[in-house]
């Protein structure tokens, strides 16, 4: 019997990633009410503000808060990033993101503030 590869941080099996990167499946992992309302809040919060970080239509047609990176970085920074994470009881994640957030906070201080820029898809019929 095969063993079922599952991510319980998104809820994807290896084979649902894959199918919905090829476009043949419209799978969505499933939301936990907690973090649903949680979501809710947030985007109800932060109505009517153009801050520029709108993406949920534009960049993130899904509507998730988050997306996948693959980084480069030196051994010693990302060894020490899973010692504080280990410290301090929180997700790698949760670290990253609380130092992205600061040093980002910081660029904002002193160049002002940043607007992300969407991106629009090109049209493939375009090429020919």
């Amino acid at each position: 019997m095969k063993k079922k590869l599952f991510n319980p941080a998104n809820g994807f099996t290896l084979k649902d990633k894959f199918l919905e990167q090829s476009g043949k499946s419209a799978f969505t992992p499933p939301v936990k009410e907690e973090e649903k309302a949680n979501s809710e809040s947030k985007i109800k919060k932060g109505a009517g503000k153009d801050n520029g970080t709108d993406t949920k239509e534009k960049d993130n047609p899904k509507g998730y808060a988050w997306d996948r990176w693959t980084i480069i970085c030196s051994i010693e920074i990302q060894n020490k990033i899973k010692a504080i994470s280990e410290k301090e009881q929180f997700s790698i994640r949760e670290v990253v993101e609380k130092f992205l957030g600061d040093g980002i906070d910081a660029y904002e201080a002193k160049h002002g503030k940043i607007r992300a820029k969407s991106r629009k898809k090109k049209d493939i019929n375009s090429l020919i």
